[in-house]
């Protein structure tokens, strides 16, 4: 990299983003270990932040699934240009399946993650660190894979650490603070938005990036991971998290059972 008389060798700005990571990766250490001396049970939000992976994760194979089956744009893995048609052509119908499909896969998950009762601060705590964890389990993943989209994360993690400590007395600086965190995603939006005159067609080409492979699987899993992540603090912000039941605690039915249980008793009350 050119920065006036000088160059700036490639591994050093690594480095640089590497030892950003420092002082969160120390501070979630910390957090770990002040649940464990407080004796706080990790493992109910743990299995919590598995089920949003999974629920995730789901969305992005249908994606996959939806491009086998030629619902998306196909050709070279490159990007297409900004001015062209297909930049802009979003195919509506088939993002209309896609949605369906992603809210089918999260109402399975939502009968074990809606609350149905009180939840503690202590257990709201353990979610905030299962989630952090995550954060920076991710973090590390885009260290080994890209370390230049960092620069992306390292914004939300310096700001969502600190989501534990002013969440229980400050919940306005708190809402703050989970927004403040999306300003790395939200400069790639703007980016394409702004500086390639997309506008509001940016999210289509981002989806349309993945679609033509420009954009590699591993890194897809990744950021979706860490959409997860940010989705169960903020659920713990807005008051809607629950910790995973225990299997005494769950319903008798698992969850697809529940779903066409539920559908089947609908149907047959309309007929009445």
């Amino acid at each position: 990299m050119w920065a006036g008389p000088r160059f700036i060798r490639g591994w050093a700005i690594e480095v640089l983003l590497f030892t950003l990571l420092i002082p969160y990766l120390v501070a979630v250490v910390d957090l770990f270990a002040h649940c464990r001396r407080r004796r706080i049970p990790l493992l109910p939000a743990v299995r919590s932040l598995r089920s949003r992976v999974a629920v995730w994760l789901f969305a992005g194979a249908a994606f996959y699934v939806l491009r086998a089956l030629g619902a998306w744009p196909s050709g070279e893995p490159r990007p297409p240009s900004p001015a062209s048609r297909a930049a802009g052509d979003w195919p509506v119908l088939a993002l209309i399946l896609l949605a369906a499909i992603a809210f089918a896969g999260w109402l399975l998950a939502r009968q074990r993650l809606a609350p149905r009762r009180h939840v503690e601060p202590e257990e709201q705590l353990a979610a905030e660190t299962a989630a952090l964890i995550g954060l920076g389990v991710v973090a590390l993943l885009v260290l080994a894979t890209n370390p230049y989209a960092l620069v992306f994360l390292v914004p939300a993690l310096h700001t969502w650490v600190w989501l534990p400590q002013v969440r229980a007395r400050q919940r306005p600086l708190a809402v703050a603070l989970l927004v403040a965190g999306l300003a790395g995603p939200a400069l790639i939006v703007l980016s394409l938005a702004i500086r390639f005159g997309l506008g509001f067609d940016a999210p289509w080409y981002l989806l349309e990036l993945v679609s033509l492979g420009y954009v590699h699987v591993p890194a897809v899993a990744i950021t979706l991971a860490g959409a997860a992540c940010a989705a169960q603090l903020t659920a713990v912000t807005a008051h809607r998290y629950a910790p995973y039941p225990d299997r005494d605690d769950r319903p008798r039915f698992g969850p697809f059972r529940s779903l066409v249980r539920a559908l089947v008793l609908t149907a047959r009350a309309r007929r009445a």
